[in-house]
């Protein structure tokens, strides 16, 4: 099978929409995520195991959005790549880098999630600083070395490969690789989370009704209630994430599946686009309607206090004075 996909210019409203589409999608996601990484890199009070995940999933979509997302707005114009062969194959080795990036930092948000809720009195000691940093640091590196293999293995044997034409940049890709990576990168990790969400749930539920019943004995004592409260209003905030990464990735790997078939309908495999890349610009605003100390560091870091006074002198936590 031939490598190269037709360069016919069809331009259509579809085209044109999503053009403008991913487009304003870019400059969100750049825009949005920016404001997380300074928030969080600046302000010594957010150096938190949890903070750290989001800092890290907020790079992952940066990058999506400075280094995908304008290369797609481009093709999806014109249907047509046309800085060839080997840029689509780095092209496509960067979007899966940075996609397995975000469901491993997805993966850490849940198991940080779990011991947070379930194992309260070990989540001090399990998620530090330094082994949140050594596991952010690992999946960054496994996602690389993962993401460099089907590559490998497309270019070696063309014989035992589909070739999938996703908006005219073709890439090899092993049919064995197909589907280990099928349940390596989407149903194992998953169905894991699916798991670990269940047993948050149903531990948060359970102390929930705890502490309704003792709240007034309890009433005294502000700063273990304090805690469970910022703990679990930080759980219901993630699991919105979840939840959205979901909603956003499961169609895309369906069609994945079937992906022949989505090519002859471009609107459906546009629409399907469309809905992969509103992830990345997503999380912001949830962080911005969810967390008052988002809204307090993206004033601060937008009116540039954080150049006129020194970052550690400023509370982003009043209410805890």
């Amino acid at each position: 099978m031939s490598l190269f996909c037709s360069l016919d210019f069809h331009l259509t409203y579809v085209n044109v929409f999503l053009f403008l589409y991913i487009s304003a999608v870019s400059v969100l996601t750049v825009f949005g995520n920016l404001l997380v990484i300074i928030s969080i890199t600046v302000f010594k009070q957010l150096h938190t195991p949890t903070n750290l995940l989001i800092l890290s999933l907020a790079l992952s979509d940066f990058l999506v959005g400075i280094c995908v997302m304008p290369v797609e707005s481009l093709r999806s114009i014109n249907s047509c790549f046309y800085m060839g062969k080997s840029h689509c194959r780095i092209f496509h080795v960067i979007m899966s880098v940075l996609g397995s990036a975000s469901l491993i930092n997805i993966m850490l948000v849940a198991i940080d999630r779990y011991f947070a809720v379930c194992e309260p009195l070990m989540y001090m000691s399990k998620m530090t600083i330094r082994k949140t940093l050594m596991c952010i640091s690992l999946g960054w590196t496994v996602s690389f070395c993962y993401n460099l293999v089907p590559m490998n293995l497309g270019n070696s044997n063309l014989t035992g490969t589909t070739v999938f034409c996703i908006r005219e940049c073709a890439v090899a890709v092993s049919n064995a690789w197909g589907p280990a990576d099928l349940i390596v990168s989407f149903i194992a990790p998953c169905t894991v989370m699916v798991i670990l969400y269940i047993r948050i749930l149903t531990v948060a539920l359970r102390q929930a009704k705890a502490i309704s019943i003792t709240s007034k004995k309890m009433a005294s004592q502000k700063n273990p209630k304090s805690f469970r409260k910022s703990e679990v209003k930080a759980t219901k905030t993630l699991s919105i994430i979840v939840f959205v990464y979901f909603m956003c990735w499961v169609p895309w790997y369906i069609s994945m599946l079937n992906m022949k078939q989505f090519q002859k309908s471009s609107v459906i495999l546009s629409a399907l686009l469309c809905l992969f890349y509103t992830n990345s610009c997503i999380n912001p605003f949830i962080y911005a309607i969810s967390y008052p100390w988002f809204k307090r560091s993206v004033k601060l870091v937008l009116s540039l206090k954080i150049v006129q006074t020194a970052t550690n002198q400023m509370n982003l936590f009043p209410e805890d004075c």
